[in-house]
């Protein structure tokens, strides 16, 4: 290689990875659910669509409590997962078991993050699905 060669090879590295940090990504941060004193329950509304087909939420689970979930919706293609914030493997995957609801006790407290999705080729253009994502720690 030529002095000509790495300065052109390096131009193109600095332009295509300045370019890869100018594109958009997805929104990363998930919306916390927040509880108002003395109640165990707390819900969140939301909306799925074709373009933005999935929502996340974060939750912050005491040690030795339960920590319960129920999605509600009238569109039976709304689905959600429920991950530890620090681990990509979901500890459920409503749109495998069926179940609208889940629920754990973790030893310690633990945060998790909910994904409530459908899959894009189930829902039509133009049509919103709405939800309720209700969780409890008691």
């Amino acid at each position: 290689m030529n002095a000509k060669t790495l300065i052109l090879g390096g131009a193109l590295v600095v332009a295509l990875a300045g370019g890869a940090m100018a594109v958009p990504g997805p929104a990363c941060a998930a919306d916390a659910i927040a509880f108002t004193p003395g109640n165990p329950w707390a819900q969140a509304i939301g909306t799925i669509t074709k373009s933005d087909h999935y929502h996340d939420y974060s939750v912050h689970a005491i040690g030795g409590k339960t920590l319960k979930i129920n999605l509600i919706s009238r569109n039976p293609n709304l689905y959600f997962r429920v991950q530890q914030a620090d681990s990509r493997d979901s500890l459920v995957d409503t749109e495998t078991s069926g179940e609208t609801s889940w629920s754990t006790q973790p030893a310690a407290d633990t945060d998790y993050t909910v994904r409530v999705f459908a899959e894009p080729e189930t829902l039509s253009s133009g049509d919103a699905s709405k939800f309720a994502l209700q969780v409890g720690i008691f």
